[in-house]
């Protein structure tokens, strides 16, 4: 069985998930598992891949001249248009194709050249582990080589390989490489900077990294700070000048600067070339295979430095192997069909569709990585499988809203459209209707191409609004999923005729196990009802093992019977939905993917004398943060004298907290909480954009005894409050730097 998987015709949307008998214990719920397939049935199914590299050998073999990657490609400059540093790059509306069978020949001849160089000695470094260099990266539990195996072609295997740029075919030729000759790929953030680049290169350690051009010189002036760090590969050919210059800034710090095509010949000359995959023949060659780390994916790090997550082989493939159960009809059968690719592939989610795409014989289509450009490319491109983040699908349904509250007959004809697509939706589960989709709904499905019949949302929750008008725009299969970066981005996902999964997750995936643990001090245990609460604990074929050279973590996070502990309180429907609730630590994730550290900001922020208290609001369906602040009454009374020119005595608090309510008021506070963000170097996501005020201390009923605030409690109650502060927040007209930009004008 090759290919993606229809859901069974007998489907039972009442039973999708289901709690195994006598699994419920004190403090904790059921267990529950997918009950749409048997377990044992898809763990033992024939002729699966069980390696990333039989995965794509597979795909390669059935169609080696069908399109694995399309691109843009940039176009030269005219030379009679004057020379410009700041002028816009202008790419091709023709897409250029790099086939399977080309694809996986740039990638046995690059993975034959990294052997080479470790072979050689070019990779070593004063770091070193048991003696050698570069380092083999393990982790305890995990098989791996040793520095005896020299089996294949008489080069050591499992070290690390870096890759720092933006999604390009490059990218994915240089992890396949890993893959296929037993190294593990690690990313570095396109977006992060040379501070992050620096530690995950010295953490795992890196002794060769690829990157775009654009990152080479800030690669060459951390490189005095990596000693593990011996050989920087250009993803991009230079001009010979550009080339003389880099090479020589390189020798001066004892490194090579090397060009990924020249590599790819070097590789593929006699005497260098090795055939991909396990060493045939040897002994426990594709056991370990299976086994073995494959990658190290860092999290972006919200309180400290970040972690590296240990992911294996068997992690991926069986992920892989689970999602494509139940998949839309018009992916199946082995058609040519287009993945529109733009979530960075630094990110566990973006990289394991890629995989996806592979093994459904797909097509994986790179935008320009502008995304003020994504509707162009969606046009250009016309991909049937799209996945986003709520931020992308967010700015989407506000463009819609915006034409729904327009006035005279667009407005109103659109307004009535909406209505009677969501009620038939509501009614029916079909998301399709012949007069309003071609009277209203086919030019909003244009803006990604018009060919759209999978879309798939993942970092965060939609909200039930967002995720019902995705799918009656676009008139087709949209679903959320659940996952982290330890679960291979992936351990839940919904059905897209299913009614009730709107506001949910989905269901347990066939790889998966999970329960709910009680968080009593939170209000959230296995006895509620209706329906039993908790934080989310997982079991599973794609969970990771730990976190590399951090013990303490993997503890924290993976308990004693195996169990890892997600920090989500979810809960469970009596269909078998997962819905995610809260959060157990004090970190939420914004609706664009980013993580927040509430405490730390509150820290900051709060140093501020103006503020006798101050707590810091994130909610996993907005861009950005806002705050409920009670002030100081004197510094409050000195801030109206200076904002407003009233004289309002400090011991007046009924005068102060009216004066407060003033619009100018919360504005000024704005700037200084801007300054204070701007003096800590704090990112733009990290920015409060909206404020309540008031002189009211905030009432016991939200303090713990140790004085936190219960965040959960203190939402709730403050619900209007918070609602108003993101209100005003969003109301004026801002640049839009997102990718649904220009939408509304479009429609």
């Amino acid at each position: 069985m090759v290919g993606f998987v229809p859901y069974p015709d007998n489907l039972n949307l009442d039973k999708l998930s289901e709690p195994i008998p006598g699994t419920q214990s004190q403090g904790q719920s059921a267990t529950y598992r997918c009950a749409i397939w048997d377990k044992q049935w898809w763990e033992n199914l024939p002729d699966e891949p069980t390696t990333l590299f039989e995965l794509f050998e597979q795909s390669v073999a059935r169609h080696p001249s069908r399109a694995l990657f399309l691109r843009r490609p940039l176009l030269p400059s005219s030379p009679s248009a004057p020379a410009s540093t700041t002028q816009e790059p202008v790419y091709s509306r023709t897409l250029v194709p790099t086939s399977y069978g080309t694809v996986q020949s740039r990638r046995s001849n690059l993975g034959s050249a990294l052997l080479a160089l470790e072979r050689d000695g070019r990779l070593k470094s004063s770091i070193e582990r048991n003696g050698v260099s570069p380092p083999e990266i393990t982790h305890p539990g995990i098989p791996y080589f040793g520095n005896s195996n020299r089996v294949k072609g008489g080069s050591r295997r499992g070290w690390a390989v870096g890759i720092w740029s933006k999604n390009r075919e490059e990218w994915q030729v240089v992890d396949l490489a890993c893959q296929a000759y037993g190294l593990v790929g690690v990313s570095l953030y396109e977006t992060l900077g040379p501070d992050v680049a620096q530690y995950i290169t010295n953490h795992c350690p890196l002794p060769i990294i690829f990157a775009s051009s654009n990152h080479i010189p800030s690669l060459l002036k951390i490189a005095p700070k990596c000693p593990s760090l011996k050989i920087v590969v250009s993803m991009d050919p230079l001009a010979r000048s550009e080339h003389d210059l880099l090479s020589e800034w390189a020798a001066s710090l004892g490194l090579e600067l090397l060009v990924m095509d020249d590599l790819e010949k070097y590789g593929s000359t006699d005497g260098v070339y090795i055939e991909p995959g396990p060493v045939k023949g040897a002994q426990g060659e594709l056991e370990l295979d299976r086994e073995r780390m494959v990658t190290i994916s860092y999290t972006s790090g919200t309180t400290g430095d970040p972690k590296g997550v240990v992911l294996t082989n068997k992690n991926f493939t069986y992920a892989i192997r689970s999602n494509i159960l139940g998949t839309n009809k018009d992916l199946q059968g082995g058609v040519e069909w287009k993945y529109i690719s733009y979530l960075p592939l630094s990110h566990i989610f973006e990289r394991y569709l890629h995989y996806v795409v592979m093994y459904g014989d797909g097509t994986v289509a790179f935008t320009t990585g502008d995304v003020t450009k994504l509707l162009e490319d969606a046009q250009i491109i016309q991909p049937k499988f799209m996945a986003g983040v709520p931020r992308v699908w967010n700015r989407i349904h506000a463009a819609v809203v915006t034409q729904m509250n327009g006035g005279g007959l667009k407005g109103a004809l659109l307004r009535r459209a909406v209505d009677a697509k969501i009620a038939n939706w509501r009614q029916t589960g079909s998301v399709t209707h012949p007069l309003w989709d071609a009277l209203v709904f086919r030019k909003i499905k244009a803006l990604l191409g018009g060919q759209l019949v999978y879309m798939c949302s993942g970092a965060a929750p939609l909200t039930p609004e967002v995720h019902e008008m995705l799918k009656i725009c676009f008139g087709c299969e949209v679903i959320q999923g659940y996952g982290l970066t330890e679960t291979i981005g992936t351990c839940t996902k919904g059905i897209g005729e299913d009614v009730r999964s709107v506001g949910t997750v989905g269901f347990i995936q066939t790889c998966n196990d999970l329960k709910l643990i009680d968080h009593a001090d939170m209000g959230y245990t296995s006895q509620d009802q209706p329906n039993p609460r908790g934080e989310i604990c997982l079991k599973g074929y794609n969970i990771t093992p730990g976190y590399l050279h951090n013990p303490k973590a993997t503890e924290e996070s993976i308990d004693k019977d195996g169990w890892f502990h997600t920090g989500d309180i979810g809960e469970v429907d009596a269909q078998g939905h997962l819905k995610i609730v809260d959060r157990v630590k004090n970190v939420v994730k914004l609706s664009q993917g980013e993580y927040v550290a509430l405490e730390k900001l509150e820290s900051l922020y709060a140093l501020d004398p103006l503020f006798a208290s101050l707590l810091v609001h994130g909610d996993s369906t907005r861009s950005s943060l806002v705050a409920l602040a009670v002030l100081d009454p004197a510094q409050a009374a000195s801030l109206v004298h200076h904002a407003l020119g009233k004289h309002v005595k400090a011991e007046d608090l009924t005068a102060l907290e009216k004066a407060v309510g003033d619009r100018k008021i919360r504005k000024a506070i704005l700037k200084r909480l801007a300054r204070t963000a701007k003096e800590h170097k704090l990112n733009g996501f990290e920015m409060i954009k909206g404020v309540h005020l008031t002189l009211q201390p905030f009432p016991d009923e939200i303090i713990t005894p140790t004085l936190k605030i219960k965040r959960n409690i203190a939402a709730k109650k403050f619900n209007k409050e918070i609602d108003a502060a993101y209100k005003e927040a969003e109301a004026p007209a801002e640049k839009d730097e997102d990718a649904g930009a220009g939408a509304a004008s479009k429609l």
